[in-house]
Formats: C-alpha cells, sequence, structure tokens
C-alpha cells in the first residue's frame, strides 16, 4: 500500500487527490495520513483509508501530535511505502519514527523549502539547530527525496550530506480536464483584471503586491488577492491583517477561490513568492489563459521563454513588474502565445505525466 501524509488535509486536497485516483486506478491502493479539518470528507472520494492525525498546526512543532503520528506509522508494514509531502511533514516523521524500527520504504516530496530556509533570523536558528540531527536521520530514515527544482535540490543535498537517491519532478499534476479556459477576447482597452493567489504568507510576496499597487493611479487597472491565512505557519498573515491592509491599498479580497473554475475571470495572474519549488498557480494560470507575471524563480527557469504567455521579474522588481502589466494592451499574438503555453503545461504538467514519474520512483524501492 501506498500512503500520502500531509500536516495539513488541504495539500492532499488541493494538489494530490487526482494523483491518488489515477493510482488507485492502476491497482496501487493509496491511503491518506492527515489532519482532521475541512477536508476530511472530500478526501474520502479519492482515497481508500482516511487516518486522522490529531496535530496542532498553530505549534512550531507539537509533541502531542509526534506520539500520534507514532502510533499510525507503527500500523504500516515492510510492504508499504509512507509518500511524505512537504519538509515540514517530514521532519514530523523523523521526531515520531525516532528509535522506532523502520519497516517501511519512506518517500519526501520537497515542494519548496520554506520558512526553515527562508531569511527571517529565527528559521536561521532553527536550521543550525536542527541540521546535526537532520543530517543523521535523513540519511537513515528518507529513502528517496523528490524535488521539483534543481537550486533545491543542490541546497538541501549540501546542507544535509545527503547520500539516498533524489529525483527531479517538476510540478504536483493539474487535472486538466477540470480546468474552465477563459474565452479571450481582445477587450484590453476595457479594466484589466489583476489577481494574486497565494498562500497568505509573508515569504509569498504579499507586502510587495501590497507597494505594486501604489505604481498605478489608472482606474483601468483592478487589484484582486485571494487565499487563506495559515495559523500553523510562522510567516503567515492574521486574518485581520490581511482585511485591513486589503481595505488601506484599495485591494479587493476574495478569500479563498476555486482556481479551475473562477481564475478565468481574470486578466494578468501575479505571481511574487520568494520560495517554491515550482509555484502551481503560474501553471494554471498559463494553462487557464492568464498573461502570467512572476518572479524569478528556480522553478521556472527553465520552462519560461520568450514564447510564453508570461514574463519572469527579477528579485521581484516593483518597476518592472509595474511595466509588464501596462505593457499588457501592446502584446501582439497573444491568442498564439495562449496556445503555446498551454500546450507546454499539457505535455509535461498533467496528473498522467506526474504519477507516471511516482511510479517510476515506487518501483526502485
Amino acid at each position: 500500500m501506498i500512503y500520502f501524509l500531509a500536516h495539513s488535509d488541504w495539500i492532499l486536497f488541493n494538489s494530490r487527490k487526482e494523483i491518488a485516483t489515477h493510482l488507485n486506478e492502476l491497482d496501487y491502493s493509496v491511503n491518506a495520513i492527515t489532519t482532521e479539518e475541512a477536508y476530511k470528507e472530500d478526501l474520502k472520494k479519492y482515497f481508500n483509508s482516511f487516518y486522522k492525525w490529531k496535530v496542532d498546526r498553530n505549534k512550531l512543532v507539537d509533541l502531542k501530535g509526534i506520539i500520534n503520528l507514532r502510533k499510525i506509522l507503527k500500523q504500516l508494514t515492510e510492504n508499504d511505502i509512507l509518500h511524505v509531502f512537504t519538509l515540514k511533514s517530514g521532519l514530523y516523521v523523523l521526531f515520531a519514527s525516532h528509535f522506532m524500527k523502520k519497516k517501511y520504504r519512506v518517500v519526501l516530496s520537497i515542494t519548496g523549502l520554506g520558512y526553515l530556509f527562508s531569511k527571517n533570523n529565527g528559521s536561521k536558528v532553527l536550521r543550525n539547530i536542527l541540521r546535526f540531527y537532520m543530517k543523521y536521520f535523513f540519511n537513515r530514515n528518507i529513502d528517496v527525496l523528490i524535488f521539483q527544482n534543481h537550486k533545491d535540490e543542490k541546497v538541501f543535498k549540501n546542507y544535509l550530506n545527503y547520500k539516498n537517491q533524489t529525483f527531479l519532478i517538476k510540478g504536483s499534476g493539474l487535472n486538466l480536464p477540470s480546468f474552465s479556459l477563459k474565452s479571450y477576447e481582445d477587450s484590453r482597452d476595457k479594466e484589466i483584471k489583476i489577481i494574486m493567489c497565494c498562500r497568505l504568507l509573508k515569504d509569498k510576496g504579499i507586502d510587495e503586491y501590497f507597494k505594486l499597487t501604489q505604481l498605478f493611479d489608472n482606474n483601468k487597472y483592478k487589484f484582486y488577492l485571494a487565499g487563506n491565512v495559515d495559523p500553523g505557519n510562522p510567516s503567515s498573515y492574521s486574518q485581520r491583517d490581511i482585511v485591513n491592509l486589503t481595505k488601506k491599498f484599495n485591494i479587493e479580497y476574495l478569500g479563498w477561490i476555486n482556481t479551475t473554475k473562477e481564475l478565468k475571470n481574470f486578466d494578468i495572474s501575479v505571481c511574487m513568492s520568494y520560495h517554491e519549488g515550482l509555484p502551481r498557480i503560474v501553471l494554471e494560470s498559463l494553462y487557464i489563459g492568464l498573461y502570467t507575471i512572476s518572479n524569478n524563480l528556480p522553478g521556472l527557469r527553465n520552462i519560461f521563454d520568450e514564447y510564453d504567455n508570461g514574463i519572469l521579474i527579477s528579485e521581484n522588481n516593483l518597476l518592472e513588474f509595474r511595466n509588464a502589466i501596462t505593457n499588457f494592451v501592446e502584446i501582439e499574438n497573444i491568442t498564439n502565445k495562449i496556445q503555446y503555453s498551454r500546450q507546454k503545461v499539457t505535455a509535461n504538467f498533467s496528473t498522467e505525466t506526474i504519477v507516471e514519474e511516482f511510479i517510476k520512483v515506487y518501483k526502485i524501492l
């Protein structure tokens, strides 16, 4: 059996449920180990079994959550594969399996180095404290690491002197038939709708997005922010902060949106994140047909080119973001660019493609 594990049920629901469905159709039995929050009943539709992990995500490390996870992991056998998503979830698995004889195989997908490798002073201290522990137990207990870009792979392997196998699998897979595509009519002389859609964390570049809006005094440009706060993350904004800041900067706050159905209602998608393996929202935006402007993240450098329906901006340069937005109305052959990006996403980032890559990993274990 295969067990997908994450410290938030949203992680499995948002980008792994279709993968689980495809694996089950191929006679792999996939179960979920995660928190019981908003998506338990939904996850039951995609996974064979649901194991409730009682962990308090508001705590940096939850001792009771580690003990509860240990009880769950003891049920796994030597025929099982534990596939863990996110670095934080991986650390919980290490803590929970401490001094426990591991029978099962462990695959850890690092979708981004996140808070632990951010420039925050607290994260630097924590990173130095954990290094020796992680260096020993990652090599001992994690059989395979999966990364979404080469830079994260290099940084993490050097940090831990990791000796086991690593794989590069770009993205978490898009269930392409579920997306409502933008019906493009060249109405760029009318109101231009710009959206930033992400978890509401400081390292997602939200402060920069607020500053960007202040460079526009033309009512033609309307700015939106979509996403939820994440109380279990140290870098999360509070709900009150977001409400107050969006009012201050005249941004319409939408809360969480269903991007597969609602993203088509906008014209430009902005990603200003500092730490991403390969931002899913960029792939979704390109496939749906939005002009996509992103910070030049490592995971995007080898897949973005001049023919794509979008542009990469170095180091979140606000003036370059502004110029890219204002130049949107002058882009020629934009329908060709939309088709080019859509074909690229279809060929490289579908759920089926990612499932094939995962199976290759599982077969070597």
